[in-house]
């Protein structure tokens, strides 16, 4: 059994009806009903009802990890390190932080990494995705922290498990969150701004209305959830090169529906320096 797991069992709650979870050594999780979900021998656990099948697949998580090693959000997790450090007070220098929809886990691992480096703290990293793939790469990446493929519409956690949640340009599931959050808790979603990947947007689409972005809908939603207490912009730019600029066509949602001649003018971008337009809504219950 992944240590992290084992050491963390009482977060969970079974997804099918609820109950308290425990442990079968090495093997699996076993809720109070007898519902039973194995452990992957790579170090996570399948705790989604079913088998989703997502538009998320290996090649793709592999890309954004692999773009995201060249530093393409590293000034954004600098931001969520200190957001965490300074608005979280968890009892006994214990914080639990989970990561809603963790994709390959990247995120959240740098984030720890950070938190942990500048503070005494004991960060407990928690991330969960439908997508398997994902959620595999996580694991085998980062054994120290919890992994598991749930879905957030029901969420294999119990009440107020977390001292943050954090949502990073993924959908969220704001009841879930409520429930989810410690009663001080912090959430801490991160969505683009109107000037990110604008030079991949107006390559891609010219003239078309989709060179234009707007996110005031999603911070009004935010705001109708949660009390907002903070928001942060993070702006700057991040040099592409040939290997870098194909990792990003990868994993943008922006060039998924492209066709090939709008894609065949991508290629001027290397070379371009691509604006990082982001900004971290920081929420309370």
């Amino acid at each position: 059994m992944s240590t992290a797991i084992s050491q963390h069992v009482g977060i969970f709650r079974c997804p099918i009806c609820q109950a308290a979870m425990q442990n079968v050594p090495a093997t699996s999780l076993v809720c109070n009903n007898h519902h039973c979900f194995d452990l992957s021998k790579h170090g996570y656990v399948h705790l989604a009802a079913r088998t989703y099948k997502t538009k998320y697949d290996r090649q793709l998580f592999a890309a954004r990890r692999a773009i995201m090693e060249q530093g393409f959000f590293d000034p954004l997790y600098d931001v969520l390190s200190e957001v965490i450090l300074h608005t979280t007070e968890p009892e006994e220098s214990r914080m639990y932080v989970l990561d809603a929809g963790c994709g390959e886990g990247y995120h959240l691992t740098q984030v720890r990494q950070r938190v942990m480096q500048t503070s005494g703290a004991s960060f407990i990293g928690v991330g969960v995705d439908l997508a398997k793939e994902g959620v595999m790469l996580a694991a085998k990446n980062d054994p120290e922290v919890v992994w598991c493929v749930g879905d957030l519409t029901k969420a294999p956690f119990a009440d107020r498990q977390f001292h943050s949640i954090l949502n990073l340009l993924s959908p969220s599931n704001t009841d879930e969150f409520h429930r989810l959050l410690a009663d001080d808790g912090r959430m801490i979603k991160v969505i683009p701004e109107a000037n990110y990947l604008r030079e991949l947007r107006e390559v891609l689409y010219q003239e078309s209305p989709k060179t234009k972005y707007a996110n005031h809908r999603t911070i009004e939603h935010f705001k109708a959830s949660f009390q907002l207490i903070g928001k942060e912009r993070v702006q700057y730019q991040f040099r592409l090169d040939e290997g870098n600029l194909s990792s990003l066509l990868q994993m943008t949602p922006l060039a998924w529906g492209a066709t090939p001649e709008q894609l065949s003018r991508v290629s001027d971008l290397a070379g371009v320096d691509m604006t990082i337009d982001l900004v971290v809504l920081i929420g309370r219950k």
